[in-house]
């Protein structure tokens, strides 16, 4: 780049050899008829020519140099912008795997605790499009001991149940679903209903006039319908209202399964 600048430097001092030799003779000339007037003319018009070309040489030496200058910091810019996004992609990567390492270690706990055979599982499909709403597919099935019915649980929270299942992979029945059903009772008084999917919460039905049920109590299931083990966490009652002779209560999930990216299967 600087050869180059080199090149147009000896360019411009080239004209100006050339100009003042055309100039010379006839400043010479003007000087031998003793014409003062003329000969400072000429000596101001030389003068001033020459000022400008080297001023004009000076500035686009100057331009020059910072054009270069602005296309290298650009250019330093552009690599230092990559690298930038090349470490954050790694940081995100690595931030991942700690917080999916984190989720496994806690399921290992839960399941290192829990009476009876449990098989991990990752979700690979939740798109109500490909399996319908209240549904996802998980990356076991009849080869890892996976059966219909299985609970499917994330850590002591119900997530809900296999709905088919094939060699490498299952349908799981979220509890969200309307069709699924779990006997339950409440944490507290121990007041017993049957938790049943609506959507994007449950309703706890057939509970006894007199049991003992308000906002805020943690519902766990019973364990007696052979469903899902007991003492599994259902949801928290946001509302409760009277139902025919008896009462009924809303309950908001203890976990979002769209966020639910690896499940426990109980194997019975």
């Amino acid at each position: 780049m600087k050869k180059f600048f080199i090149k147009k430097e000896l360019f411009l001092s080239f004209f100006l050899i050339i100009a003042l030799i055309h100039l010379l003779p006839v400043a010479f000339d003007l000087t031998k008829k003793k014409d003062d007037y003329t000969t400072k003319l000429m000596l101001n018009i030389n003068y001033g020519s020459g000022t400008f070309a080297n001023y004009l040489k000076d500035g686009v030496r100057y331009y020059w140099n910072n054009y270069f200058d602005l296309v290298d910091t650009s250019i330093e810019n552009s690599l230092l912008r990559a690298q930038l996004q090349e470490m954050e992609a790694q940081n995100l990567m690595l931030t991942e795997i700690r917080l999916e390492n984190e989720r496994l270690r806690n399921l290992l706990n839960y399941k290192s605790s829990f009476e009876g055979k449990m098989v991990g599982a990752k979700v690979i499909g939740d798109n109500p499009s490909v399996v319908g709403p209240g549904f996802l597919i998980i990356d076991r099935g009849t080869s890892s001991g996976i059966k219909k019915g299985s609970p499917v649980l994330n850590n002591v929270r119900a997530i809900g149940t296999i709905y088919s299942v094939s060699e490498k992979s299952s349908m799981v029945m979220l509890m969200t679903n309307p069709s699924s059903v779990a006997d339950a009772i409440v944490q507290r008084s121990r007041a017993r209903g049957i938790v049943s999917g609506a959507g994007n919460y449950y309703v706890m039905k057939y509970i006894e006039q007199e049991g003992d049920i308000i906002i805020g109590d943690k519902i766990i299931s019973s364990g007696k319908d052979y469903v899902f083990p007991k003492n599994i966490v259902i949801g928290t009652v946001t509302k409760v209202e009277p139902d025919k002779g008896l009462q009924k209560a809303i309950i908001k999930p203890e976990i979002d399964v769209s966020r639910v990216e690896e499940v426990l299967v109980h194997l019975k």
